[in-house]
Parts: C-alpha cells; sequence; structure tokens
C-alpha cells in the first residue's frame, strides 16, 4: 500500500515537472494578456488562466456558423473550467454607425441564449444565472481581431482555444468542422484535469491523512463527437 502510493506521488511529480518544461517552463515566453469589453460592458480576459478558453471569431458573414458553433459547445457550458467567448467583427460594416443599436440587439440575443443553457448549467452541477457567463464581444475597429491573429477580414468562422495556462492550444483560421473544433475544446479540458489530478498527487499530504486528494470534482466530459472530412 505504502509503495503504491510512492508511486503514485512520483508519478504526479513527474507529470507536473513534465508539463511544467513543456507548456509551463521558464523557457516558454509568458502569454500576452488580451482584454476587451463585451456588450455589457464587463471587461472580459480572453486568455484567462485556470480556464479553458474557446474564443469565436464571426461578422455579419459567418453569423449562422457562429450560432452553430455556439450550440455545439452547449454541452461544456456551466463547467467551472470552460468559458465561451463570442468576438464580432464589425468593424467595416454599417454598425459602426450606430453602435448603440448593435450593442442592444447582442444583448437581446444573450437574454434569449441564456435561457437555452439553463439545462446545460444545471447538468454540469451549475444553478447560477447563465447570462452572466454569456460574452459577445463586438469589435468596432478591428483591434482586437489583429491581437487575436486575424488582421484581415474574413468571410469564414475562426476560433482559438486557449489553454489553462492562456497560451494557444489549438488555432482554427477557419472552421470547416464543428466536430473538430468541439474535440480540441474536450481534450483541453482533459489535459487541464490530468494535469490537476496530477499536482494534487504530488502536494504533500494533509496533517491527519495517509494520502493526497485527486483535485477538484468536476462534471463528466461529453464523448467526443465523430469528425467527417469536409
Amino acid at each position: 500500500m505504502q509503495r503504491s502510493a510512492a508511486l503514485l506521488v512520483f508519478a504526479g511529480w513527474w507529470l507536473v515537472a513534465a508539463a511544467g518544461t513543456s507548456v509551463l517552463g521558464a523557457s516558454a515566453p509568458v502569454p500576452r494578456k488580451i482584454r476587451a469589453v463585451d456588450a455589457d460592458n464587463h471587461t472580459i480576459l480572453f486568455n484567462k488562466p485556470g480556464v479553458i478558453t474557446l474564443v469565436i471569431g464571426t461578422n455579419e458573414d459567418s453569423q449562422e456558423a457562429a450560432r452553430q458553433a455556439g450550440v455545439t459547445v452547449y454541452p461544456f457550458q456551466g463547467r467551472p473550467d470552460f468559458q465561451l467567448i463570442v468576438a464580432v467583427d464589425l468593424h467595416d460594416s454599417m454598425a459602426t454607425w450606430a453602435p448603440s443599436f448593435a450593442i442592444m440587439q447582442m444583448k437581446s440575443s444573450l437574454d434569449g441564449e441564456a435561457a437555452e443553457l439553463k439545462p446545460y448549467f444545471l447538468k454540469n452541477g451549475n444553478r447560477s444565472n447563465p447570462r452572466s457567463s454569456c460574452h459577445v464581444v463586438p469589435d468596432f475597429k478591428g483591434t482586437l481581431f489583429a491581437q487575436l491573429g486575424w488582421p484581415n477580414p474574413s468571410g469564414d468562422l475562426r476560433a482559438i482555444v486557449y489553454g489553462s495556462d492562456g497560451r494557444e492550444y489549438k488555432r482554427f483560421d477557419k472552421v470547416d468542422s464543428m466536430a473538430a473544433m468541439f474535440n480540441a475544446v474536450r481534450s483541453a479540458i482533459a489535459d487541464y484535469a490530468a494535469l490537476r489530478r496530477a499536482r494534487a498527487a504530488a502536494a504533500p499530504p494533509a496533517p491527519g491523512t495517509r494520502s493526497t486528494a485527486l483535485g477538484p470534482v468536476l462534471p463528466p466530459l461529453p464523448p467526443p463527437l465523430p469528425v467527417t472530412k469536409p
């Protein structure tokens, strides 16, 4: 029993050390923080450490695809280790003439989406109001999309998955498979969960206990989606 516990702690320490070298190590550059103000006038950190973030980049030409992408990742909504941010490129649209009206429409759309998200929040053990987790960020000048690595307008739906360390985990300069995007988010969440379990196993036991905890209890992940070639 003691030998098994020791092996578990060693394995956890090795995983944490390996992750620290390849993902969190000193050799890796510190990610630049990307912030913007959403339609609710809240400052949002796009690459927030400690959660997996899916950023969907859209414009007037890809609105329907953006809606489909949002629905695809509904099963992750309400998890404490996931957030979705939709960035809307409006710098070359009529919305620049009436930004307040565009923002009003966004907020109305988010109100409706929050009602759709409630069952998914409850399934993931989250009883809070989904509306507070709905983030749409209008980009009237194109500066946000430039920070995201998309300086040029595009009618394609785009996406970035940020890992728990704030670095890019997966980039889609054209989302041609909703399943592939879904699976990238799922993989990032699974990797983060494994890292936290390794950290917990490597941590010294709490006073009065014989073994370490295996990390926080999280909702089970939905199964991966089959990917078909476009």
